[in-house]
């Protein structure tokens, strides 16, 4: 017969065990970071590196006109650039010359920068699941690129969309619709590469293509499908910011109103832009800036990380910079429409 006074065994529960063992930790997470995609496309298809920090914009003088006159449909507008044809030998070849705007544009690289902070101990004491320093300069090197982005469609000087010419830009008082995007392509027809728009009007126009009974198609690139109209990628971007109505009332000098033809009205969400752009300097294109010969680590894409010293208290100091500008070489590679979602 058993000994009923006899102490029972212990049992290593699973509270007790885990005093002894160590969870497997994932690196810092920053919630609002984004794909970024408008910067693959542009470092891939549009990057020029600059010397001297100023990359400067030579145009030709010569505006471009409406159609030519029925009774001169053979010869092209210009105001200085001529082409003989059709005409006998030994007969006086036009003389054409390109001339060059007095005052060319320039376009400076703008930095963007933050200085982190770490006690020198931490990187050595507290290293053992990621690195800690490494850790820092990831997070913050994510929001510079998210700042870079968001400057490259809203700075006042270079961004897009204030860099768009007055005859390629037009609002609709209605959603972003497929003939929306169709008469931005009448205007950007020279060899476009891609849409751009919020993740929000991106959605808007998968329904009003729906509500059509329009198939939308897909494209890929860098190993990821896009939505595409007319074979072109639709990039989502929530730089391209969405502006309440509101606010969007006192604004001034936006595009001209032209007619729509919305298959429903949109929500009370407010306005936003959608842009179609031509990329690369051989197309003379939108252009990404980037300073020449500059290095950068392997991890850390356009971003330079510089130690800048100790402080007496033994706080090690590092500086992360990016440059960051873009520049649109000819009026017609840029096309924008307000609309709302």
């Amino acid at each position: 017969m058993a000994d009923e006074t006899q102490t029972p065994v212990a049992n290593l529960t699973s509270d007790v065990a885990r005093i002894i063992s160590s969870s497997t930790k994932s690196a810092p997470v920053w919630s609002p970071r984004t794909p970024r995609w408008i910067l693959e496309f542009l470092r891939t298809m549009a990057l020029v590196p600059v010397e001297g920090g100023v990359y400067q914009v030579n145009h030709i003088v010569d505006e471009e006109s409406g159609p030519p006159a029925p009774d001169r449909l053979l010869q092209l507008p210009s105001s200085t650039l001529r082409a003989s044809h059709s005409h006998r030998e030994h007969t006086l070849v036009a003389t054409s010359v390109g001339l060059y705007d007095p005052k060319p544009q320039e376009i400076a690289l703008h930095p963007v920068e933050a200085v982190v902070k770490i006690p020198k101990r931490v990187p050595k004491l507290f290293s053992n699941n990621h690195d800690q320093l490494q850790a820092q300069f990831r997070v913050t090197s994510d929001f510079i690129s998210e700042t870079a982005e968001n400057l490259i469609f809203n700075h006042s000087d270079f961004g897009l969309l204030h860099n768009v010419a007055p005859r390629m830009q037009f609002a609709v008082d209605g959603p972003p619709t497929p003939d929306v995007l169709d008469d931005m392509l009448k205007l950007a027809w020279r060899r476009p590469d891609l849409f751009v728009m919020h993740p929000d009007a991106l959605a808007e126009f998968r329904k009003q293509a729906n509500a059509r009974s329009l198939n939308l198609e897909e494209v890929e690139a860098f190993g990821s499908p896009f939505t595409a109209w007319r074979s072109l990628p639709i990039v989502p971007s929530n730089k391209l910011h969405i502006v309440s109505k509101a606010g969007a009332k006192g604004k001034q000098n936006g595009p001209a109103k032209a007619e729509s033809k919305p298959s429903s009205k949109p929500g009370n969400g407010g306005n936003t832009s959608i842009l179609l752009m031509r990329l690369g300097e051989a197309k003379q294109g939108v252009i990404y800036l980037s300073p020449k010969d500059a290095e950068a680590p392997v991890r850390l894409p356009s971003i330079s990380v510089e130690f800048m010293g100790l402080t007496d208290d033994a706080v090690a100091h590092y500086l992360l910079t990016a440059y960051t500008a873009v520049a649109v070489l000819s009026s017609g590679a840029l096309a924008r429409a307000d609309v709302q979602v």
